[in-house]
């Protein structure tokens, strides 16, 4: 059975060029139906180790994950990006997770549905891993290093993801399990910091082997895996290492912010990496969870209070409602349709600024990596008058990362690495959730905890 499952590889339309259009339009669709096709055929061209990468990245964009869920939906609602989330329109699994009950039914169901779907990702990343050294002969130039660095750097992304989904923020505590091996055999979990350092590990040797002029920020290139690097010493408090791979990501020269430009609200031009998602499905994600019948959103009376009223800031991006209504999505996120692409920014430019900020230590060094992205987004600079204590700009970055990735999903994990209090988060109840089965069981503060299947 073991030899049997080695010669088979659980992938998805866009691996193999012969698929039909039809095809992966359906398993983009979250059908529960993979395709099978002969592992020693996928991997037989540089062509389809390729291929094997896109269908991850198709996976990555499936609408419970990064295309809808893990991105605008489900994590920004628990991040509290919105204040327009009703039970009746929206439904149980929106509105329970906008008030951060990460323990009702419906989002535990949910969370199941990530968990599998994700390590079903993993499982491909290590199939072409398990697959590529023994193929080196088949590689021209670059390539064997470029796809292997890469396959490298999804593994640890979803696994980094995953953690912070469904562990604790402390170190000691259990983390998720780091699948490294095709195998029937479960793997255990061990704590939060063996994870991080797994990532880290692989991030590490991904970025020994992918050449500085990375292809595409389509995919996971160098740069991206610097600024990986970033995210995840920052999330393990090593502010020291945050600082080093965020200022090598700001000093390459390799991208730049965008000069006072609303041209582009997702500010694509900064990404480090962006997932493509299938383009009808894009449209229908956000129009039904900004449209009717969900109307979920942020009121005006709110952004005022978020942005300024009146502001020249480019990232007030949710229209009004007497201007949105004549699309029927009253409050639509401009940064939607503003694009123009079926293009979502998973690590963008302006946290590497907010990293270095954040891990500076000086107050006046932490202001001018600030003021860059607010002059970017045609807003004054910030001085230290405005800013004079380490309170006042820890209150600062916290409102620039809700401004900067509204509708992203990673205010979320913001307030969760920095152990924010239920009662300090915006909008929903002001009583924390229940936990566990009793009544008299609450929590004092948020866990930011989905639960595991």
């Amino acid at each position: 059975m073991m030899q049997k499952f080695r010669h088979k590889i659980i992938v998805i339309c866009g691996l193999i060029g012969v698929v039909a259009l039809n095809s992966c339009k359906k398993w983009v669709n979250d059908t529960e139906q993979p395709l099978e096709v002969d592992e020693s055929k996928v991997f037989s061209s540089e062509r389809g180790f390729r291929e094997a990468l896109n269908g991850i990245y198709l996976q990555m964009g499936a609408e419970t994950l990064y295309g809808k869920e893990l991105t605008f939906g489900v994590v920004s609602l628990a991040g509290r990006n919105y204040d327009s989330v009703s039970m009746q329109k929206s439904g149980e699994l929106y509105y329970q997770s906008a008030t951060l009950n990460l323990n009702a039914p419906p989002v535990k169901t949910y969370s199941s549905t990530v968990w599998t779907k994700m390590y079903s990702a993993i499982l491909n990343a290590n199939n072409v891993l398990e697959n590529i050294d023994g193929k080196k002969e088949i590689f021209t130039a670059d390539n064997y290093r470029n796809l292997k660095g890469e396959a490298l750097a999804l593994r640890a992304y979803l696994h980094f993801d995953l953690l912070r989904l469904f562990s604790s923020v402390e170190l000691q505590d259990r983390g998720v399990p780091y699948v490294t091996k095709v195998s029937h055999q479960s793997t255990d979990a061990a704590s939060v910091e063996v994870a991080l350092d797994h990532c880290i590990s692989d991030l590490n040797e991904a970025d020994s082997l992918l050449g500085a002029d990375s292809p595409t920020t389509s995919q996971l290139n160098k740069w991206a895996v610097k600024g990986l690097l970033a995210r995840i010493y920052m999330y393990k408090n090593d502010r020291t290492n945050a600082y080093k791979y965020a200022a090598e990501v700001i000093n390459s020269g390799k991208f730049a912010l965008t000069v006072k430009s609303n041209a582009d609200l997702f500010f694509a031009s900064e990404s480090l990496f962006k997932l493509y998602i299938y383009a009808n499905n894009y449209n229908s994600y956000y129009k039904s969870f900004f449209g009717v019948p969900a109307l979920i959103g942020l009121s005006v009376s709110s952004q005022n209070a978020l942005f300024g009223s009146p502001t020249t800031d480019y990232r007030r991006n949710f229209i009004d409602v007497t201007t949105g209504s004549l699309s029927g999505i009253p409050i639509l996120p401009k940064k939607f349709t503003a694009t123009g692409a079926n293009i979502f920014p998973m690590i963008r430019l302006s946290e590497m600024y907010f990293i270095a900020a954040e891990c500076s230590g000086d107050i006046t060094q932490a202001l001018g990596y600030i003021n860059l992205v607010r002059e970017a987004r045609n807003l004054a600079p910030l001085t230290e008058i405005d800013i004079a204590t380490a309170d006042k700009l820890s209150f600062q970055l916290q409102s620039e990362y809700r401004k900067e990735f509204l509708a992203e999903g990673q205010s979320f994990f913001y307030y969760k690495r920095n152990r924010t209090p239920f009662s300090s988060l915006p909008f929903y109840p002001t009583t924390p959730p229940v936990i566990g089965q009793s009544n008299l069981e609450v929590a004092d503060e948020a866990t930011y905890v989905f639960s595991r299947p």
